[in-house]
């Protein structure tokens, strides 16, 4: 495994983050309680969240059911006057921890699940008009949850989460080619990676942390997809939190900026492990929010240097379930669960420079 350095700098080398006063604000998502692990994106100027999940009556510490939503709306951030939520017709049914790619086309929503279990379902949310129609794309070939996708030029891949075989399968799908279907490429090697980061960057595909729950297995590094040889290999380990513990980033968000992988959000290692191990408190659902330690900081990974630059604990970003988006200057961070079986329905705009 080649070495990689790691720079814990006060600003970054090539692409900065600040808390400055911000210049845009969005509402509230208009599902009072929130939701986690929806779809999101941007077509055109146009932000679009649909689906999720919450608790909406009984809460999930006192045994609740989880909702699940079609609910679609659409809000412009850099609208004149105040922004305001708009309803869309819904989606084909109510869904979340499916993965969403946004496209010049539209929003590619890929996956997920429900109360009667895991879905292929693939369909694109495109402008029509003045308003958004739902066209269907060729399904994945097998159902896959609480995966990750990202997007190459013309072609979708979609890689991690519950596969329908029970597989370690990578998925790819050219949008510009007229009747086409999925294809499968080579397996991710390793154990399975539940609610991982996919990113994409140059001719690679980058898959970063998730889980395995059967056995307990927390993944802690990234591994590199080449396009050209189909054949994956060891990026290397995801950078340390301050106090030296591992990170799995598992229910994380990230995006490329300018040729860097941006991560942020997700559980903390331990406290997810010790959960998952049986190994929790009596009170684990009923703890304060910072005492489960989401992961606050925004990592940000050079690929051509191998280098890595972490901002440290930035409001708002301790998210599992929530989506990193980025636009322009801005970066968006939308909904997500501050503690287990607590949704936000907070959208939080920040700076990038």
């Amino acid at each position: 495994m080649r070495h990689i350095s790691l720079l814990f700098l006060g600003f970054f080398l090539s692409l900065a983050f600040t808390a400055k006063a911000q210049t845009i604000s969005v509402p509230d998502y208009p599902q009072p309680k929130g939701v986690s692990a929806p779809f999101a994106g941007f077509v055109g100027d146009w932000l679009l969240v649909g689906g999720g999940c919450n608790f909406p009556g009984v809460p999930a510490a006192d045994g609740g059911p989880k909702v699940f939503y079609n609910d679609l709306y659409a809000i412009r951030p850099e609208a004149d006057g105040e922004p305001a939520w708009t309803a869309l017709p819904p989606l084909p049914r109510p869904v979340a921890y499916g993965a969403s790619v946004e496209t010049p086309a539209g929003l590619l929503c890929i996956g997920g699940q429900n109360a009667d279990g895991s879905t292929a379902e693939v369909y694109r949310i495109e402008p029509a008009g003045s308003s958004f129609r739902i066209v269907p794309l060729p399904a994945l070939p097998v159902s896959v949850d609480n995966g990750a996708a990202a997007r190459l030029g013309s072609k979708v891949y979609v890689a991690g989460g519950n596969q329908g075989d029970g597989g370690n399968g990578l998925f790819v799908l050219d949008l510009d080619k007229a009747g086409s279907s999925w294809q499968r490429l080579a397996s991710y090697p390793g154990s399975r990676r539940t609610q991982p980061i996919l990113l994409a960057e140059g001719n690679s595909l980058y898959l970063i942390g998730g889980f395995s729950g059967k056995p307990v297995s927390l993944s802690y590094n990234i591994i590199r997809y080449s396009v050209a040889t189909d054949t994956w290999t060891e990026e290397g380990e995801i950078v340390p939190t301050a106090d030296g513990s591992p990170r799995c980033l598992v229910g994380g968000s990230g995006v490329v900026r300018d040729g860097m992988l941006a991560m942020t959000g997700g559980v903390h290692a331990p406290i997810f492990q010790a959960a998952l191990e049986k190994r929790a408190p009596a009170d684990y659902m009923t703890r304060p929010v910072s005492w489960y330690r989401f992961n606050a900081d925004l990592l940000l990974y050079d690929p051509a240097r191998r280098t890595w630059t972490v901002r440290r604990s930035l409001p708002g970003l301790a998210k599992a379930g929530g989506i990193l988006l980025s636009r322009g200057n801005y970066y968006y961070m939308v909904c997500g669960e501050t503690k287990p079986g607590v949704r936000t329905p907070r959208i939080v705009v920040g700076q990038w420079e």
